[in-house]
């Protein structure tokens, strides 16, 4: 829109006639002026909003797929954006537990970070590179923190070692068909007690609005000899401790092989600008070996979050 200057009233005085006439020419060429520049001004302003519009797209899509089997398929992102969002998540005490618990579930969420080759995500890793990050296919590497276990959480596990957080290496390697999403993934656990764990993963991403994101996914997970023990053998010192604490386990090697498989759903709806809301359910269940150990009490292992997100 043209803003025009405030027309000024003209003396009908034959002796400023000339006067009159050249600042009404005046007046014109400053009007004429300033329009055009404020209409440019104004058409890069829409221009930029329509950019941070595709950007929030972006964005929203970006945290649908990152909460899916396939992580790390989202959009290019030509800016920084970071979500940060606070809820609470129930899940399973451990993989193979019959008892759940509820904890606070912060979720932090940075990327676009140096032409969006870095991100920092509790969802698929604490620092993580981007090797291939446009077309097709995609690649990256990252760095995460393995899970542990508690021994006093669960009956089941009384008497037998806590298992400390281990940091994590991680690599992967995706297809961005779009709106079908195929990723397969390697994480290896370093430190004292190693183990490798490989998933493939396969989603579908929609947005029925702008404001809508949903995704559905489905995962299986093959995990070494080293991980299985890890989270599912009983050694001879472990099971002779437990059954002096008065819960006899049998001592239980298992093989390496497949461990778990789950459907996953991811939806994120924006209220605002910034405000949001995020939720996923995870339907896991444990296989293989994992499935077979002494400690594992139910195979289901159901997980459910929600949160407030705030989108920076």
């Amino acid at each position: 829109m043209i803003h025009l200057i405030p027309a000024q009233s003209i003396r009908q005085n034959m002796t400023r006639g000339l006067r009159v006439a050249g600042w009404v020419h005046a007046s014109c060429f400053v009007a004429l002026y300033c329009g055009r520049a404020l209409a440019q001004e104004q058409q890069g302003s829409a221009i930029d909003e329509v950019d941070i519009s595709v950007e929030r797209q972006n964005a929203l899509q970006n945290e649908s797929v990152a909460l899916s089997t396939t992580p790390d398929v989202g959009p290019r992102l030509r800016h920084v954006t970071a979500v940060l969002a606070l809820g609470a998540f129930d899940h399973p005490v451990y993989p193979g537990s019959k008892g759940s618990k509820v904890d606070p579930f912060p979720y932090v969420d940075i990327r676009g970070l140096l032409n969006d080759r870095v991100f920092v995500s509790d969802a698929n890793g604490i620092l993580g590179v981007k090797l291939l990050n446009d077309g097709l296919v995609r690649a990256g590497v990252g760095l995460n923190l393995g899970n542990g276990r508690t021994s006093s959480d669960d009956p089941r596990l009384k008497g037998l070692p806590n298992i400390k957080p281990g940091a994590r290496i991680q690599g992967y390697m995706a297809l961005a068909l779009k709106p079908v999403s195929l990723e397969a993934g390697v994480e290896t656990r370093v430190g004292q007690k190693p183990g490798t764990l490989a998933r493939f993963g396969a989603s579908y991403n929609i947005a029925p609005t702008p404001q809508l994101h949903l995704s559905v996914s489905a995962s299986i997970a093959w995990a070494n000899a080293s991980y299985q023990n890890l989270f599912f053998g009983i050694t001879p010192a472990n099971a002779a401790a437990a059954s002096a604490q008065g819960n006899p386990l049998p001592v239980y090697t298992p093989r390496s092989g497949l461990t778990s498989a789950a459907l996953a759903g991811t939806v994120v709806y924006q209220f605002t600008k910034h405000w949001g809301v995020l939720a996923f359910a995870n339907e896991g269940h444990v296989l293989g070996a994992s499935r077979d150990s002494p400690l594992t009490q139910r195979t289901a292992t159901p997980v459910y979050a929600i949160a407030a997100a705030y989108t920076f």
